[in-house]
């Protein structure tokens, strides 16, 4: 018969079951489409640390901004599995905004802490952000609650695919590492290798945007745009698109959409009343107000 010091010793030393430990979940998307490699770049670096779905659109949806398209829900929208080389990864029939919309409403399980837009090929840069459908993507995670990561790298010859790659996921880690409200940011990459690049900086948006002249052509029957180079833009020292010119990554918060009033009067009725004798102030509307008559 065992000694209690025998006992308390084989106790003392079984070892308990580990758990792993649940790994925060991603959604990839983009707007070059499924067969972009900036995607597949994207998707692989951040799965070595994050448990990644892959839902992009079946082809390019550059310029979508956040929409969703048209599409009647009953019918629904056509969706296959593609192969990339991770477990989960759809094509769907949809903008980048679809997928993310679709995510955050449950189509590939639980909801995502944070959605990842990328690798766009070109960078998004100055005030046409908006349009972008790589930003679209991570405005339309806000939406829904999670974060939001636009990523894009500068054109270069070969690709600096995994240059921005490696920043995307530094980022990421950073995005997730502690608790803050949802929020979305753009990075954009120098396109030279990780060595060649100066450091990541927060900057403002460009004031420019990539269009420089629309031309009705009535006689042609078209619209044509003159397309500013990226390297004859004038831009201010220290926005984003100067800084990508100086081999600098650029990192820039996109403004909260939570119905901001700091520039709003304090009374609407200063901006408009309607045509009628009477209207109701902001008082009114409370249970304790009183109905104002118009002076």
């Amino acid at each position: 018969m065992s000694s209690p010091e025998v006992e308390r010793r084989i106790v003392v030393e079984q070892r308990q079951p580990v758990v792993a430990e649940e790994r925060i979940r991603v959604l990839v998307t983009n707007d070059d489409g499924i067969d972009a490699p900036g995607i597949s770049h994207l998707a692989h670096a951040l799965a070595g640390e994050f448990d990644v779905t892959v839902a992009a659109p079946a082809k390019d949806s550059s310029g979508m901004g956040t929409g969703i398209g048209r599409f009647d829900p009953a019918a629904g929208i056509p969706l296959r599995r593609v192969d990339i080389g991770l477990p989960r990864a759809y094509a769907i029939d949809g903008p980048p905004g679809l997928a993310v919309m679709a995510a955050a409403l449950g189509a590939f399980g639980e909801p995502f802490h944070l959605v990842v837009s990328g690798i766009n090929a070109g960078i998004n840069t100055g005030q046409s952000v908006i349009h972008s459908g790589t930003v679209g993507a991570a405005l339309t995670a806000r939406t829904f609650g999670s974060h939001g990561l636009a990523v894009s790298i500068e054109p270069s010859d070969p690709w600096q695919w995994q240059t921005a790659a490696e920043i995307a996921l530094a980022v990421a880690r950073w995005i997730t590492s502690t608790t803050r409200d949802p929020a979305v940011f753009s990075v954009n990459v120098p396109g030279v290798a990780i060595e060649e690049v100066q450091g990541l900086r927060c900057a403002e948006l460009d004031k420019f945007g990539y269009f420089r002249v629309a031309i009705a052509d009535e006689g042609g029957q078209k619209l044509e745009f003159e397309l500013a180079s990226e390297h004859d833009r004038e831009s201010s020292p220290g926005c984003d698109t100067w800084l990508i010119r100086n081999r600098l990554a650029t990192i820039t918060e996109l403004g909260n959409l939570t119905g901001a009033r700091e520039c709003l009067p304090g009374d609407a009725d200063a901006i408009w009343r309607p045509h009628s004798g009477e209207w109701q102030t902001a008082s009114t509307l409370l249970p304790s107000g009183s109905r104002t008559k118009a002076p």
